[in-house]
């Protein structure tokens, strides 16, 4: 199975629902599927986009989740039900219910590093400080995976990912891949 991560900040605005959905349309119209976190926001669109795009979309793509399904949030259980249904497939992690924030935590880390891992790059939506999304373009970088951003707050707020500098793309306005080493 061949996908990309896409992936971004719990707070993305819902504005940005549909440029996550276009986003995730144009990778299924190259033949490619999405992995993503199961999480709220940029996740949570991602999923609904899979979802709403059918069986064909959803029998290719993964959703790795921290914790079992019942673990996730609320509003993204239906979709994750749904997702499975279609196809999908959903990986648990390592999160016990009642799991200590720590635990929990380490979940999530371990969590994000499977999701790059078995990826061919990831797409992540940037909004705030977000220090898990950047935490996945970080490790996504370090494997020498290619790794785009859609920074909501603009050019400005890109955070380099060691040598390298953030060069836009055509295809995909307002969005920046990282060039690393140049």
């Amino acid at each position: 199975m061949s996908y990309i991560a896409v992936v971004g900040s719990r707070s993305l605005p819902l504005s940005w629902r549909s440029r996550v959905s276009a986003v995730v349309s144009s990778l299924l119209a190259r033949g490619l599927f999405v992995g993503s976190g199961g999480a709220l926001g940029a996740d949570l669109f991602a999923l609904r986009a899979l979802v709403l795009s059918g069986a064909s979309a959803c029998s290719g793509s993964v959703v790795f989740l921290p914790g079992r399904l019942e673990q996730a949030p609320r509003s993204c259980r239906s979709w994750l039900a749904s997702f499975r249904r279609l196809g999908g497939r959903v990986v648990p992690g390592p999160a016990r219910p009642g799991a200590r924030r720590p635990e929990f935590v380490s979940a999530l880390f371990a969590r994000t590093r499977r999701l790059v891992r078995g990826s061919r790059g990831v797409v992540a939506f940037v909004c705030g400080p977000s220090r898990g999304t950047w935490f996945t373009c970080s490790f996504a970088a370090s494997l020498g995976l290619p790794v785009v951003v859609f920074p909501v707050q603009g050019p400005s707020s890109l955070q380099p990912l060691g040598p390298g500098r953030w060069v836009p793309l055509r295809c995909w306005p307002g969005a920046f891949r990282w060039a690393s080493g140049s």
